[in-house]
């Protein structure tokens, strides 16, 4: 039970992942004419709207960062790590990127995504910590 409650934020941000895949997917079949003008992503940029391009950036984020909590998660699973205060600092990381990806998709603020962006680095670093100390 413990294990599924660390591992259920993976689960989640993968949803979420999944989510923001689908809009990215919508947007760019419903403004590309010709399929095969999106066989390199980075020649669409200025040819569509504002918010499908903004969803591409979230998307690619969402590979970034979260690949460094996925691989901590799974680690401290496999040590047996369950306290709650792993499995709260897990999902207070997953909240940061919907927040982050939310602003990102939306207005856009992207001073406060820096903020978003260092905190959750900063709960990263103390659930990587935690386990060496």
């Amino acid at each position: 039970m413990n294990q599924l409650a660390l591992l259920t934020p993976v689960f989640f941000l993968t949803l979420w992942t999944f989510s923001v895949f689908l809009v990215l997917a919508f947007g760019r079949v419903r403004h590309t004419k010709n399929p095969q003008d999106a066989a390199h992503p980075k020649d669409l940029k200025g040819s569509m709207p504002d918010w499908v391009e903004r969803a591409g950036d979230n998307y690619n984020h969402l590979f970034e960062q979260p690949v460094a909590f996925y691989a901590l998660t799974i680690c401290i699973a496999v040590i047996n790590d369950f306290e709650p205060f792993m499995i709260d600092l897990a999902w207070t990381f997953v909240v940061l990127r919907v927040i982050h990806s939310l602003v990102q998709l939306t207005f856009n603020l992207v001073l406060l995504r820096f903020v978003i962006f260092v905190i959750g680095w900063l709960v990263l670093a103390v659930m990587a910590c935690s386990q060496l100390f």
